[in-house]
């Protein structure tokens, strides 16, 4: 079986740091209480896979042929097409993304921007209901749509006969007649990747403090965790803020 080589260097590091960043931001989430000094290490993983993401955006845009966002299969009626032959168990194959997982991934980018933006503000100090219950409700359905894909990953290695399980392993996937792989896995690439994503999260371990486990970030205090009289300090801190640009002004 004749394999070519689709997937390159930062694309596989981006899949596996971006699916361990999840598993132990959502772990932590599931199996912690929020007063437990180990909870901190949640926003920071969702801090993380939200830095990972940024960097994946970028090369999608100017990255290998597969690894672009332009070779993803988001036609609508293709998706409608793929979900027929899912039905009657024999599903085009593509070298790209195919239809399904497509749209998979898009939606988990989607859901890790909008954990960012809610986990940020209930670390900021706005203590809303809105926040916490769209925050779970993106958690629950990123593990959902995790889930899917595994299904899909197994029942397209089953329907083919062709390992998709291994292509962010080695990057190689079947051949299809009249499309070409990549030339290049792009080695160096992949160190800047690891290099920066490493560096943001030792950034984000050296502001935090331990003690009152909170996170200084661009200017702002993030809350991580319960402080020593049980009481969120976010928005005593913005608070603190909002006095201080009275007193300036």
């Amino acid at each position: 079986m004749e394999k070519t080589t689709t997937y390159d260097y930062p694309t596989r590091i981006f899949h596996w740091l971006f699916a361990l960043l999840f598993f132990v931001a959502f772990a932590i989430a599931k199996l912690l209480d929020d007063d437990s000094p180990l909870f901190s290490y949640h926003m920071m993983a969702g801090l993380s896979l939200l830095f990972v993401l940024v960097l994946r955006i970028i090369w999608g845009i100017i990255g290998t042929t597969y690894a672009r966002f332009n070779s993803f299969k988001l036609n609508p009626k293709e998706l409608i097409l793929y979900g027929k032959q899912l039905l009657i168990g024999k599903t085009k194959r593509y070298l790209s993304h195919n239809p399904a997982s497509s749209y998979a991934a898009l939606l988990m980018f989607a859901l890790t921007i909008g954990l960012g933006i809610t986990g940020v503000n209930m670390a900021l100090g706005y203590e809303s209901e809105f926040f916490e219950e769209a925050h779970e409700i993106m958690a629950n359905l990123f593990l959902l749509t995790v889930v899917a894909h595994v299904v899909g990953i197994i029942y397209h290695h089953f329907s083919h006969k062709d390992s998709l399980w291994s292509s962010m392993l080695d990057g190689k996937k079947r051949s299809i007649s009249g499309e070409s792989g990549i030339t290049s896995n792009r080695p160096f690439i992949a160190i800047i990747f690891l290099i920066l994503s490493f560096s943001w999260m030792g950034y984000i371990y050296s502001n935090y403090d331990q003690t009152t486990q909170t996170l200084a970030l661009f200017g702002n205090q993030l809350q991580l965790g319960e402080n020593e009289d049980g009481e969120h300090e976010g928005a005593s801190y913005l608070e603190q803020r909002r006095h201080e640009d009275d007193d300036d002004d």
